[in-house]
């Protein structure tokens, strides 16, 4: 009897045992199931957000303008005149914005033909060796119902350095001539308005500092065309 008590207590500790083996295994595969369930929900989320409506920049209505203290005595400008890019811009979600811009070197434009050939040549912009600047985006903060911070990183030279740009959203919608011109019907757009201060130094551009100042100031003005 206590031998048969002692196989039936040793068969049900081996059920039990086998009971709460699989019951183990079972909950670890739900984990599992529930970890990639939550895995692909956020990740889901997150590319929703990236789906922001594409828009391609307006060439023709694009201003790229840079401008610095010359000799103390007045503040000159240059413009990059052949600008390239795509904005992904939903005003419900501003945050998931992203900004891909490529500025190409030898379309700097002071109105001046020798200091457009020296702010191409090796002393500046070096524009044969470094064709193209390029300024891609890494963030974006609201800072009120139409602007905010567009931080990014800005590639001159080969050298890349973080920057920040204070940003006005002006427009977002079926183009304004669509009112009055059938040809732009279905055709919607954005608008903003762009500034930032930059140390040139900071890209080894450093030719006439402190004569020719350090800081710069961007001014960027930009139509953009939805896809």
């Amino acid at each position: 009897m206590r031998g048969g008590a002692a196989v039936r207590g040793g068969s049900q500790g081996a059920a039990g045992e086998t009971t709460h083996m699989w019951w183990t295994r079972s909950a670890a595969r739900s984990g599992l199931i529930v970890l990639a369930a939550l895995t692909m929900a956020m990740m889901a989320s997150r590319d929703g957000l990236a789906q922001s409506p594409l828009y391609s920049i307006s060439k023709d209505y694009t201003n790229v303008r840079f401008s610095w203290s010359n000799l103390g005595l007045s503040r000159q400008s240059a413009r990059i005149m052949a600008v390239d890019g795509s904005v992904e811009f939903d005003p419900n979600t501003p945050e998931a914005s992203r900004v891909d811009v490529t500025m190409n070197t030898a379309s700097l434009w002071t109105g001046i033909p020798s200091f457009d050939v020296l702010l191409k040549s090796s002393d500046f912009f070096d524009a044969t060796r470094q064709p193209t600047i390029r300024f891609r985006s890494t963030g974006v903060r609201r800072m009120g119902d139409r602007t905010g911070e567009l931080m990014g990183d800005l590639t001159i030279m080969g050298i890349t350095n973080p920057v920040t740009l204070y940003v006005v959203w002006n427009f977002t919608g079926e183009h304004p001539l669509a009112a009055v011109n059938p040809n732009y019907k279905g055709i919607f757009v954005s608008g903003f308005s762009a500034t930032g201060v930059l140390r040139r130094s900071d890209w080894g551009l450093t030719r006439g500092v402190p004569l020719v100042s350090d800081e710069i100031e961007v001014t960027i003005e930009t139509e953009l065309i939805r896809q």
